[in-house]
Formats: structure tokens, sequence, C-alpha cells
């Protein structure tokens, strides 16, 4: 009977050494470590023995899970533009000479506190334009004391100077017994003008 014949593996080249009755070989083809298999995912083709090594460990297609957030998703998604947004993954801080490390969701919030960033001196809107980083505030505070004063005293009396205009007229008038009115004005569009 030809189903008894004794036949070698199609894929003894490759190294099989399977040998058996004709009928049983459409059984081993499909089990044979050595047959090209095509993996389901990234049709990557591969000999059989090392289709589950791949789709376990190596397809860049199969599920991966983040090791930060635990998202899961496709590996070459996950290990690739994931990481670059992924909001647990830690980072360096970005101040020079500041060494902690921080989650990418909470870097903002250390940057605010951060003894390394730089910021502008407290008197700033007094017109001292110095920067500095956070934790040198103070020892620049002590250092430029007079200078700080002397902006303030300017800004004081610039912001004061209006109302003392508008005060020694309003004395003037007052002492001159003169009617001194602001000029009119609508409560609304369309309201009533008062004078």
């Amino acid at each position: 009977d030809i189903r008894h014949l004794q036949v070698y593996c199609t894929n003894k080249e490759k190294g099989c050494s399977w040998r058996g009755n004709i009928k049983d070989i459409d059984t081993h083809i499909p089990k044979c470590p050595n047959q090209v298999v095509t993996c389901d995912k990234c049709k990557q083709n591969m000999q059989g023995d090392q289709l589950e090594s791949h789709v376990k460990d190596e397809c860049v297609l199969r599920y991966y899970r983040c090791v930060y957030c635990q998202i899961v998703g496709e590996y070459n998604f996950i290990t690739g533009r994931h990481q670059e947004v992924c909001p647990d993954v830690v980072l360096p801080c970005t101040n020079e000479g500041c060494q902690q490390n921080i989650k990418r969701c909470n870097m903002e919030l250390h940057r605010q506190t951060c003894p390394k960033e730089i910021v502008n001196c407290p008197y700033y809107d007094m017109g001292c334009q110095e920067k500095m980083a956070r934790e040198d505030i103070d020892k620049h505070e002590e250092t430029k004391t007079k200078i700080h004063l002397r902006k303030a005293l300017e800004k004081i009396k610039e912001k004061s100077c209006p109302i003392s205009i508008k005060l020694t007229k309003f004395s003037k008038h007052k002492r001159l017994q003169n009617h001194w009115y602001s000029s009119g004005f609508y409560t609304s569009a369309g309201g009533f003008k008062f004078r």
C-alpha cells in the first residue's frame, strides 16, 4: 500500500530528521520545527520552532505593558511614541544642578519650587531685572536691599504723583469756593445722564 511508503520531511535540508509513512506527512508538516510559518500579527516568516518565542518576545505588534503607567498596547507603540508622552516616565529635572528625578506629570509642579529654577528677582516689577536660581533669592535680597528700597520708593512716587496733583487742584477750588464738577456721564447705554 502506497500510504505506508517511508518518506522524509520536506524540510530535511533545513535540519528536520523526521521520517515516517507518507500518510503521516500531512500531520507532521504543521508541527515541524523547521517548517516556515508566518506570524499572524506582523506577517514575518520564520521557522516553526521560533514562532512561540517570536510572538512572546520579539514581535513588534505583540501586546506590551508600559513599565511606568501600565497601559497596554502594541510593543512598537509603547516603547516608541508612548514613551515620549507617558505621564509616569521618570525624567531628570531640566534645571542645571538639580539632581532630582521626577515623573513627567509632576515636572511642572517641581519646577515651581525647584531651588535651581532660574527666576526673576521678587522686585522685578519695581525695576530690578536680575535673574537667579530660586535658592539665591535671600542672598540677592540681602545684598541689594538699598537698591530695592530705592526702586520701590520711585514706583510709589510714580503712582502717587497724579493723586497729589488732583488733590492740590481740588484744595485750590475749595479754597476759592469754586464749584468743581466732573464731566457728565451716562449710567449705561441709553441710561440717565449725571452731571
